[in-house]
């Protein structure tokens, strides 16, 4: 018999919002990242610094410092977990067609304050590009100490995770009856995670999902420009 642990009971004024960021949306975040980069390299701060300005990347961004402003974080560290698709990067790479979960999970930490900050996109966008960037030393580098690491993170203020990504193609899914007409993360609720995921509306546009109370979803609404949002009480 499986004995499952018991099930988390819900705050009662959870809410589950889902956010669409549209290409433009998207284009303007980079272009918000690009300016301040620009400026610390008139000054001397940071100017050479190659980011990662994926879809992917930029909602991620985006997303953590409205959360990390919406909660209220004080101090300390902050965390933002991903996966990343490891196909390509094997030597030899696995084939595109391969079934089956091939990711590694990558843990990017920022100051909170510096996402708090007038350029807190630019620290999350760093952030994240700095976690990338340990892939260039191997896939596999350091996974004996993978477990440890994922046990310290009592350290952090905060810890936020992403579940998914708009390269899965959830919408364009078809069994036999149909694409989906919508796609939801329904294990979000309880574990706290970001969905992310392509959007219905298609044109390069991402959907995020999440569950938050009612309190900060409002402040979080306020923060996260999106052409469409759709909310439902839990």
């Amino acid at each position: 018999m499986l004995l499952l642990p018991p099930s988390k009971a819900l705050p009662q004024d959870l809410i589950r919002g889902t956010f669409e960021l549209t290409k433009t949306n998207v284009q303007t975040l980079r272009e918000r990242v690009m300016n301040t980069l620009a400026k610390k390299k008139q000054n001397d701060e940071e100017g050479s610094v190659l980011l990662h300005l994926s879809t992917f990347s930029l909602a991620c961004a985006h997303t953590w410092v409205c959360l990390a402003k919406a909660e209220e974080i004080k101090g300390g560290k902050t965390v933002l977990i991903f996966s990343v698709d490891c196909r390509s990067r094997l030597d030899p790479p696995i084939p595109e067609t391969y079934f089956g979960n091939c990711i590694v999970g990558r843990v990017a930490v920022a100051e909170t304050e510096g996402l708090l900050g007038e350029d807190g996109l630019f620290v999350a966008v760093n952030a994240i590009t700095e976690a990338l960037r340990s892939l260039d030393d191997g896939i596999f580098n350091g996974a004996e100490n993978w477990v440890s690491k994922f046990l310290d993170f009592s350290l952090y203020k905060r810890i936020y995770s992403i579940a998914g990504s708009q390269w899965f193609g959830v919408y364009n899914t078809d069994f036999g009856w149909g694409k989906p007409k919508k796609a939801e993360l329904v294990s979000i609720d309880k574990t706290e995670a970001v969905s992310l995921s392509d959007s219905k509306n298609g044109g390069g546009a991402v959907e995020v999902g999440l569950a938050l109370k009612k309190q900060y979803m409002e402040t979080f609404v306020s923060l996260f420009p999106s052409q469409s949002k759709v909310f439902e009480q839990l």
